[in-house]
């Protein structure tokens, strides 16, 4: 309500102008009124005033008026600026609601059950991934994915870490990183997506709201269990901030833009 407060103030200021004009203006005469009485050929030709006394309410009457017919006017102003705010604030709210367009996975991930693991406190449940978004020259024939089911806590985490690591790369990059995520997640047996991120050197931001497409992400890696590559994917590094010798010294899998992914030897 800033631009409404900005505008109060500013018809505050133009009544009080008003009404110091109104002073300066219609004051002199009631003095004027005052120091000369009222002669009778006025009386006559005016046929308003009887003395002075009246003159005076006369005038202070005309100023009421003046009064009045500002402050409904001023009223009236601040009432259709508030409408109007009301309108810019209800337009910039429909416009943040509005959820973000994404490109949908070229393939489709149809899973189902093969085998029920315990993975730290989570419930891991397997099954084998028969649509991917990448074709890799090294597809792993034996490579099971798995669906998660992740707490509020750890949802939040993981689409916080795969918007500040892989946001600016799309529905694709963001789900090899996600992959990673989850890979790393059940191959250490881990309980929650916080013991990853620190030991496995994730270095993003989360402190980035996460986008509709990362969220979309997130459940199509963790939820239905899909992969962005037929192979299991563990580490990454972006080759255009720095080069890896450990990095490249693992399993190559795949590279996406600047970015390389590497599963174990």
């Amino acid at each position: 309500m800033r631009k409404f407060n900005t505008y109060s103030r500013v018809l505050i200021l133009a009544l009080c102008a008003i009404f110091a004009l109104s002073m300066s203006v219609l004051t002199p005469e009631v003095e004027a009124a005052s120091e000369s009485p009222i002669t009778e050929t006025k009386k006559t030709e005016a046929n308003t005033y009887i003395n002075d006394d009246e003159a005076v309410d006369a005038i202070a009457l005309a100023r009421a008026i003046a009064m009045d017919e500002a402050k409904l006017e001023a009223e009236s102003i601040i009432e259709e600026l508030q409408i109007e705010e009301i309108k810019e604030t209800q337009a910039e709210t429909v416009a943040q609601t509005q959820p973000e367009v994404y490109e949908e996975p070229t393939q489709s991930s149809t899973s189902s059950s093969s085998t029920n693991q315990s993975v730290g406190s989570s419930y891991v449940s397997g099954s084998t991934s028969t649509g991917y978004l990448l074709d890799i020259d090294n597809p792993d024939p034996n490579y099971t994915s798995y669906a998660i089911h992740l707490s509020d806590y750890d949802r939040d985490l993981a689409e916080r870490i795969v918007m500040g690591e892989a946001g600016n790369t799309g529905y694709t990059g963001m789900a090899l990183v996600a992959q990673c995520l989850r890979d790393t997640f059940v191959m250490g047996g881990y309980s929650d997506i916080a013991t990853v991120i620190s030991k496995h050197g994730y270095y993003g931001s989360t402190s980035i709201k996460p986008s509709q497409t990362c969220k979309d992400v997130v459940n199509y890696i963790f939820d239905q269990g899909g992969a962005a590559v037929q192979h299991r994917t563990l580490v990454f590094y972006a080759s255009n901030y720095c080069s890896s010798s450990w990095h490249e010294s693992q399993e190559f899998v795949c590279q996406y833009g600047y970015v390389r992914f590497f599963d174990f030897w």
